[in-house]
């Protein structure tokens, strides 16, 4: 790496083109200035200036070296400026969360993006696992999680708490709190179909424990917008966190069914503990903790 202070006094005996012109200015000596040229051209491995008279010329390495150093100088000053700036409503804001999560909040995170056209914002949609290693590898800033973490090198804020609903299509004709009748409709499944199903139906029809085979499915996709669609078409029922059965268009052919123990997946804003991160990130966690605040309240 080259020496900063040498490239310094090199920018500077460009510019004045006299060498103890340079000294005077940079409160050095005559010899000096020498000798960080040369120091340079050693690094180099070429000389920089070729001396006429009093004066000098720039050697073709000498041109290109300071092409190099100027650029430097012009970036340090960006990165100061930036630095000292820190502006809420310039740069990317990266953050990870549930396919529920995001079909909720990026829209209306959006409208800060609407405002502030300087902001740049990006969500990747993944499970817990995959968000908080996302966090750890700096490929995102924040995350939304239900579990709580171990690692000790993260910091996490409950910020609500995202209830689970079992959906059936608006006219079954069965009884929903009479598992027999959910069975004979069948389950649509999901990726987290099966986790969901257990931990909202199992406190709400002690008679599943007794379903050795596990549930009766009639369906799967992959694709969280599309769940309910054959719900809609009476094929099944599901189990999915309120966010998602909420942001879904045709809710006249859907019902949620009211159960005796209501189940919620808390809510956990995550980020760094030891990374500080940018203003532009103060309003968009703010934004988030209050969303589902709302949404664990509603």
């Amino acid at each position: 790496m080259l020496n900063s202070q040498w490239l310094k006094t090199f920018v500077k005996l460009t510019e004045t083109g006299h060498f103890t012109q340079t000294a005077n200015q940079l409160g050095m000596t005559q010899p000096g200035v020498s000798q960080h040229l040369k120091k340079l051209e050693q690094q180099i491995g070429a000389p920089l200036i070729t001396k006429i008279g009093k004066g000098f010329e720039l050697t073709r390495e000498g041109e290109l070296l300071l092409g190099f150093a100027l650029k430097a100088e012009r970036q340090e000053a960006d990165l100061r400026e930036a630095i000292q700036q820190d502006d809420p409503n310039i740069g990317e804001v990266r953050i990870a969360c549930s396919g529920s999560m995001a079909l909720y909040l990026y829209p209306k995170l959006l409208k800060q993006q609407s405002v502030h056209p300087g902001l740049l914002l990006k969500v990747e949609v993944a499970p817990n696992h995959r968000s908080l290693q996302l966090l750890q590898n700096n490929e995102v800033d924040l995350c939304i999680v239900t579990q709580r973490t171990v690692q000790s090198s993260l910091v996490q804020h409950h910020i609500g708490d995202e209830p689970l609903c079992l959906v059936v299509p608006a006219g079954f004709d069965g009884s929903p709190s009479v598992f027999a009748d959910l069975e004979s409709l069948g389950f649509i499944d999901h990726p987290d179909g099966q986790h969901y199903a257990e931990r909202l139906l199992t406190p709400n029809f002690p008679e599943i424990s007794a379903v050795s085979a596990g549930l009766r499915t009639t369906g799967y996709i992959n694709q969280l917008s599309q769940i309910l669609v054959p719900v809609t078409q009476g094929l099944g029922y599901t189990v999915l966190p309120e966010t998602a059965v909420r942001s879904f268009e045709a809710q006249a052919n859907i019902r949620i069914v009211e159960l005796k123990e209501p189940v919620s997946d808390p809510l956990y804003l995550t980020a760094k503990k030891h990374r500080t991160l940018a203003a532009r990130y103060d309003w968009f966690s703010k934004k988030i903790a209050e969303l589902c605040g709302q949404m664990s309240s509603s």
